[in-house]
């Protein structure tokens, strides 16, 4: 399965930073796990006090080019 995502990332004294993407597994709790360790990969250093990641789309069809996954990563 590939599915959009949005982990935010939030903080005592900042405000939230949230982090789009796509990530492809077998199954949705392989998904969560990639969506997260993109997300943290994203913005190194930063210590966040709580996380929420949403498999917002599940989509039918992968995306073939950088230039496609960064338009439906924007999209969202």
């Amino acid at each position: 399965m590939t599915v959009r995502y949005a982990v935010t990332l939030e903080f005592d004294r900042n405000p939230p930073i949230t982090h789009r993407g796509i990530v492809s597994a077998t199954v949705a709790a392989t998904c969560f796990a990639r969506a997260v360790r993109e997300a943290v990969a994203a913005h190194p250093g930063l210590r966040w006090t709580s996380m929420v990641c949403v498999l917002l789309e599940r989509m039918d069809q992968v995306p073939e080019t950088d230039e496609a996954v960064e338009a439906a990563t924007e999209a969202g």
